[in-house]
């Protein structure tokens, strides 16, 4: 901005606008070291990125219950050691975005934080953790062991996060702070009372299972590509819907694909059967570049109308067809 060319932005204008936290988010975001540059183009793209903050919040919040309604830190939460490998995982990123995040503070490298937050709650909750998460949180059993352990896993996730925009989002992190649910020995009359989040290097001593997991996720791109392939050419409808079945010639991913079991890898690739192939499956077009070919077909059976995977368990009672796990959930 320069005065004498009159193109000077006020904070008088933009706080009305978009709200003191989002200009807080541009200083934040901003390396003081260079040149800071201001416009309405650039806290356009801000509120992006603070839309996509907020809303991982809420969809946080959302899978915890109001105020603890459904998920009590204090009396549900499921110990790291009994949690499920994926929650460890998330666990295990968070652990470490922490560590950036403190070290950034300590040097006043406030961009630091907000990039990190940012790519944080886009790639690995967004993308990834929450998507994959979603059946166990909305079809398993109310208070069974895969459900209360990704809802450990997102309490701790959403404290964290919460504490560590504090200082930026001082608005919004409080807003965050009053709707989630805390244990009895958290403050829980304002964010800015509570400590930062601590990293725990007890988290990073066997690094194999999450070392794992990020090859995986590498993998998974190839498989979506492939599905939204699929998609476009009226293959199928939903990824629910599909049955896949992948072949790779690297043997290094081959091997770490077939160390999972295949009710993991539906699960990761969000689809209704996954099988692994010794050979290139028939009728298979290999995306270039891709490490894996993926053949993508309707899998067979018909589809559960409550967690809306095929199934040729599928069975129909007077509420609807229900495969055997929501059957077994609603007690049927």
């Amino acid at each position: 901005m320069h005065k004498s060319l009159g193109n000077s932005v006020s904070p008088s204008e933009l706080i009305p606008k978009y709200g003191a936290d989002l200009v807080r988010l541009w200083v934040a975001s901003s390396d003081y070291r260079v040149d800071v540059r201001v416009s309405d183009a650039i806290f356009g793209q801000l509120s992006e990125t603070y839309r996509k903050i907020r809303n991982t919040a809420r969809i946080l919040l959302a899978n915890l219950g109001d105020g603890g309604s459904d998920f009590d830190p204090a009396r549900d939460q499921v110990a790291v050691a009994d949690m499920l490998p994926l929650d460890r995982w998330i666990l295990a990123k968070t652990n470490r975005l922490v560590r950036t995040c403190r070290e950034a503070y300590d040097r006043y490298e406030f961009h630091t934080v907000y990039h990190g937050i940012n790519d944080f709650c886009t790639v690995e909750l967004s993308k990834l953790y929450i998507d994959i998460t979603k059946d166990r949180l909305y079809c398993s059993g109310r208070t069974s062991r895969e459900r209360r352990s990704a809802q450990t896993a997102m309490y701790r996730v959403l404290s964290a996060i919460t504490r560590l925009l504090a200082p930026i989002l001082a608005f919004t992190s409080n807003e965050i702070w009053g709707a989630m649910p805390h244990t009895p020995e958290e403050r829980t009359d304002h964010v800015l009372l509570a400590d930062m989040p601590a990293y725990d290097p007890v988290l990073e001593e066997d690094q194999t299972e999450e070392t794992r997991f990020d090859r995986l996720f590498e993998l998974r791109d190839d498989v979506m590509k492939a599905l939204e392939l699929a998609r476009a050419e009226k293959t199928i409808g939903k990824s629910l819907e599909a049955k896949i079945t992948v072949y790779t010639a690297d043997k290094e991913a081959d091997a770490l694909l077939r160390s999972f079991d295949a009710d993991t890898l539906r699960k990761i690739f969000i689809v209704s059967d996954c099988a692994l192939a010794d050979a290139m499956p028939d009728h298979t077009e290999a995306i270039e570049g891709a490490a894996l070919a993926v053949k993508v077909e309707i899998a067979p059976g018909e589809k559960c109308d409550r967690c809306w995977m095929n199934s040729t368990e599928t069975s129909a009672d007077g509420e609807g067809k229900l495969c055997p796990r929501c059957r077994a959930v609603l007690g049927k």
